[in-house]
């Protein structure tokens, strides 16, 4: 018995010292761990480094090249003064080696474009990772606040189940003494077996999201946690503020804008492969060749070489004007999806708003509904006591008093969800 309590000593200690896990915590976690965003960090990585001048063209090449060639190939050589000559398999060697330089100078201005668009692309990968930590955050603090409001109502259908525990005694007692019939007893076992269920399925609910959140976090799914006792109240926001900052900051409207710059600086470049192209070149080189027929035996050459090429498009067989159409078509795709976004913005957030306010004027109405359920239930439960409630008519206002608090529970879950949307949309969550 003593190694019972002891035992039982030691875990409430246990629960009581553990660390409560907060909201901020949470998040931060996520940032760190959560796979989603490790990869989106990772594309982001991806494109800043492919943001460099050599990619773009602005930069020279410089190769070293080298070749050795031999040719046993039968030669027969006729001159003018008629004398000829000829061998089998007349062996000749050549080997050629070099090193070369090429800078393009001039590309009808679109090596800069690829630059700008390139700048874009990386402006984009950024973006693209807030959009992933945005939406990250907010999965995780809507798992986080479910876990609480749902541990909340667990401790509230187990304030239900004590009410039919202590309806269950007191009719228990009636029977004994003859006050109370048998059939109010036992169906006051059922009632208590009923919310006993509840409790359970609430306690499976729970580990659901228990998992979710861990998972979130990119933590093990069984891994424990301690939350907050309760969600805390929204913030008072204002809805011509979440509007302007919504317009400059959200996230998703400033990647369409950055996919249309993307866009126009795909046809400027395009645009300029079809202008003059100017190289300039430098070798530095060596050749030497050997021959077992013809006027030279033996020729070498060593030393640099140097110069300039000028290339001007003519025809392409229509590819560049091809690919110009649907550039222009990929740009105006750009454009018409901005304008979504935009668009796209404004609904959410008003039917964000819509919910916010909704639900904390459900949370003022739930709260004054709660108050008088508390009060009604304490009347009934004295009264059930001396007799001049059925048990019946307790059950009603047990069940009414559970459901108000359940329905308090939820109305600030979804306020604070509406809230944290709404921050979402304006760009201001993180």
């Amino acid at each position: 018995m003593r190694t019972l309590l002891h035992l039982l000593l030691v875990l409430l200690a246990a629960k009581a010292g553990a660390q409560v896990l907060t909201a901020e915590e949470a998040v931060r976690i996520a940032v760190e761990q959560n796979h989603g965003i490790r990869l989106a960090r990772l594309d982001a990585r991806s494109a800043e480094l492919q943001n460099s001048a050599g990619n773009a063209g602005m930069l020279p090449t410089l190769d070293a090249v080298g070749a050795y060639s031999i040719d046993n190939s039968s030669t027969k050589q006729t001159f003018f003064s008629g004398d000829v000559r000829e061998a089998d398999n007349a062996d000749q060697r050549v080997l050629d080696a070099a090193v070369q330089l090429n800078w393009t100078v001039f590309d009808g201005l679109a090596m800069f474009a690829a630059k700008d668009r390139l700048e874009a692309l990386e402006l984009i990968g950024r973006t693209q990772l807030r959009q992933r930590i945005e939406a990250t955050t907010y999965e995780v603090l809507a798992a986080y606040y479910q876990l609480v409001q749902l541990r909340r109502a667990i401790a509230v259908q187990q304030e239900g189940v004590r009410v039919s525990r202590e309806r269950l005694r007191i009719t228990g007692t009636g029977a004994r003494i003859g006050t109370a019939s048998g059939l109010h007893l036992v169906q006051a076992r059922l009632d208590l077996s009923t919310d006993s269920a509840l409790v359970l399925d609430l306690h499976v609910q729970e580990a659901a999201a228990t998992t979710r959140l861990n998972a979130l976090m990119g933590r093990a799914p069984s891994t424990s946690m301690e939350v907050a006792a309760e969600v805390p109240a929204s913030e008072p926001l204002d809805l011509a503020r979440i509007q302007e900052a919504a317009r400059q900051a959200n996230s998703a409207v400033q990647q369409a804008r950055q996919q249309q710059i993307a866009a126009d600086l795909s046809v400027k470049e395009l645009r300029g492969t079809l202008l003059p192209q100017v190289d300039l070149f430098a070798n530095y080189g060596y050749t030497r060749s050997t021959s077992a027929v013809g006027l030279l035996r033996s020729n070498q050459a060593l030393g640099p070489d140097y110069g300039a090429r000028v290339s001007i498009p003519l025809f392409r067989g229509l590819r560049m004007r091809n690919a110009m159409e649907i550039a222009k078509l990929s740009r105006e795709q750009a454009a018409l999806t901005t304008q979504q976004a935009e668009l796209s913005l404004e609904e959410s957030i008003l039917n964000a708003w819509t919910s916010y306010t909704t639900a904390n004027q459900r949370v003022a109405l739930e709260e004054q509904n709660l108050a008088g359920a508390r009060t009604q239930s304490d009347v009934a439960l004295e009264s059930y006591r001396v007799g001049s409630l059925t048990s019946v008519e307790l059950r009603d206002v047990q069940l009414g008093l559970v459901a108000a608090e359940q329905r308090l529970l939820l109305a600030r879950y979804e306020a604070k969800l509406a809230e944290l949307q709404l921050k979402w949309l304006a760009g201001r969550l993180v």
